[in-house]
């Protein structure tokens, strides 16, 4: 099976294309691309900094839990 492209480069790559092709206007198809790239990458670092926090969250965890297993156990 082929694999698709889909990285940001690729997509804007093909939206500049459509739009040279539609000879210079602003194509619909290379709007919605566009915004959805943009979208994609804005939510991929979202879920970047969710994952960090959750991480920092879960080490501060087990650092009160071992707090509290010194002084409770």
């Amino acid at each position: 099976m082929t694999q698709i492209d889909i990285s940001t480069a690729a997509i804007l790559a093909r939206a500049e294309h459509i739009e040279h092709c539609a000879m210079g206007t602003h194509h619909q198809d290379a709007l919605r691309m566009r915004a959805l790239v943009g979208e994609r990458d804005r939510l991929a670092m979202q879920l970047e900094d969710v994952a960090r926090k959750s991480t920092e969250q879960a080490e501060q965890i087990l650092s009160l839990n071992a707090e509290l297993r010194k002084h409770h156990g």
